[in-house]
């Protein structure tokens, strides 16, 4: 098709969001400050990338008419676990300063491969997020503490608790294939 003088051509690209998996978003409470949720994994926390709907902040919104909502702290899309979001704009900042002074500890727990060490061990490795490669690397990068305690193993896997001391991006995925003991169905940092 050849355009002419005066003529506009068009084009127009038609996105979907990339899906999620169907596991609904639990309410745990719902309060006048705050909503405490469980995350299924592979729902990314708030808008990102090519994420806008699929979204625990958009789920909620659409299915249950919570709005606005601000999340105090962020769960990586594949990580499930416990979430809470404030409800207004002066909670989330009471809270993020609380968590910024030290004053709330995080904890998570991972299924690693191999069997990792009986005794305590803590990890003082930098922390380095790529955004183009999406993946962080303890090359360089900002200094960051990680603690992890084995609760047990059947020799093949261990399931460990991860007790992050600072806050990078996938600073625990990061840190535990640091050890040799990755996250074991962690596509990104498994190999």
């Amino acid at each position: 098709y050849v355009v002419q003088d005066g003529q506009k051509l068009s084009h127009f690209v038609h996105r979907h969001e990339p899906p999620v998996m169907v596991e609904p978003i639990m309410i745990l409470e719902e309060g006048r400050d705050v909503v405490t949720v469980c995350k299924p994994s592979s729902v990314p926390v708030h808008p990102c990338g090519q994420y806008r709907k699929n979204t625990v902040v958009g789920i909620l919104q659409a299915e249950h008419g919570i709005a606005p909502l601000f999340p105090i702290h962020r769960l990586d899309r594949l990580v499930s676990g416990l979430l809470i979001l404030a409800r207004n704009a002066s909670t989330a900042d009471r809270f993020r300063q609380e968590i910024e002074a030290g004053k709330v500890q995080k904890e998570y727990v991972a299924k690693v491969t191999g069997q990792f060490p009986a005794e305590e061990v803590e990890v003082n490795a930098n922390v380095n997020y790529d955004a183009r490669e999406g993946k962080s690397t303890t090359e360089k990068g900002k200094s960051a503490c990680t603690r992890f305690i084995r609760l047990g193993t059947d020799g093949f896997y261990s399931v460990v608790k991860c007790v992050p001391l600072s806050g990078r991006t996938h600073q625990i995925r990061v840190h535990l294939q640091h050890l040799g003991h990755p996250i074991a169905n962690d596509a990104l940092y498994l190999h």
